[in-house]
């Protein structure tokens, strides 16, 4: 890929030799919120994708280091001595799915499954995904099983996914849930990827239905407008316009490249192009959250920017950014 360095220029300033730091404070890394799991595994992914060994290499060592034999992986590393610990408190069960459905995700994506050192890890984590409940979970374990050769791992969850859009979805609300909260695309995605490696008619259907609710619903007068994590978006309640977190247009472009390619309809096209541009001022505040070094913001307000930039916004970016590429829209 052209000018890769410039493109990794953020991310390697918040890598270090054990990981890439979870926050920053406005464009410099913020060591004392430490690391967070999540994160290493979205950028091993970038990495991969880059041809950047040596920093897929640390973010794999994470992973590896990171296990636990209570919890199968630690969500969280520090430097001041606690090391790596765990919240392993009821309230974090969905976070832990989570995370480990990123994890998931990358490590097949990456094929980096087989791995030795990991494969014990990931056969645990297989299991385990049959107490899931989390969709962002099962999504992102979807986006990784959708790199294997079989579809029999991932059954269970399609149908999973597939139960959770029947029971919730209304001719007016096609969606698996009953609220929009954050990273919202990466459902329809999941089920695009499986659509596209499976041909599944069930899964490529719902995958239309709902990336046309989202869509629909994710715009103010034909200008991309996320959901805001100021409440959120409970069915039948007030839509929160702010903050906007780059996620949400990140992962809305990856779903709409496979939307694109599963159907040829330029209306994904289109749309990708637009969320895309939601970095570079396509907007209601008409901001770029991008600076001219690729490095990302971590938010939109009513007031302006959040200017701290964090792992998650750059590492999201990026991967939008691939997208893109593919795509031929991402004109930098």
């Amino acid at each position: 890929m052209e000018d890769s360095s410039r493109v990794l220029q953020k991310i390697k300033q918040l890598t270090t030799g054990t990981g890439i730091y979870q926050h920053g404070k406005l464009d410099k890394s913020d060591p004392i919120f430490g690391y967070a799991l999540e994160d290493q595994a979205r950028a091993l992914i970038i990495a991969h994708e880059f041809g950047a060994k040596d920093l897929e290499e640390i973010y794999l060592s994470f992973i590896i280091r990171a296990r636990n034999k209570d919890v199968f992986l630690n969500q969280y590393y520090y430097e001041d001595g606690r090391g790596f610990i765990e919240d392993t408190t009821p309230l974090t069960v969905l976070d832990r799915q989570e995370t480990y459905g990123i994890a998931l995700w990358a490590l097949f994506s990456t094929n980096n499954f087989q791995n030795n050192k990991i494969k014990f890890l990931t056969d645990q984590i297989c299991a385990n995904t049959r107490l899931w409940v989390s969709p962002r979970a099962i999504a992102s374990a979807l986006l990784g099983f959708s790199h294997l050769p079989t579809s029999l791992p991932e059954q269970k969850l399609v149908e999973k996914m597939c139960s959770l859009y029947r029971q919730v979805a209304t001719k007016d609300w096609q969606w698996f849930e009953n609220y929009l909260v954050y990273a919202n695309a990466i459902l329809p995605w999941a089920m695009w990827e499986i659509a596209i490696s499976r041909k599944g008619e069930q899964t490529r259907e719902i995958a239309e239905k709902s990336t046309r609710f989202l869509l629909e619903t994710c715009q103010v007068n034909g200008i991309p407008c996320p959901i805001g994590n100021n409440n959120w978006y409970t069915k039948g309640g007030e839509r929160a316009i702010y903050d906007q977190q780059p996620i949400d247009p990140a992962y809305m472009v990856c779903c709409l490249e496979k939307a694109f390619e599963a159907t040829g309809n330029k209306y994904y096209l289109d749309w990708a192009e637009k969320w895309w541009k939601w970095f570079f001022g396509n907007n209601l505040n008409k901001t770029p959250v991008v600076t001219n070094d690729f490095s990302c913001y971590d938010g939109l307000s009513k007031e302006g920017l959040n200017k701290n930039q964090g792992a998650e916004s750059n590492i999201c970016f990026l991967l939008a950014y691939l997208a893109a590429k593919r795509l031929g829209i991402a004109d930098l």
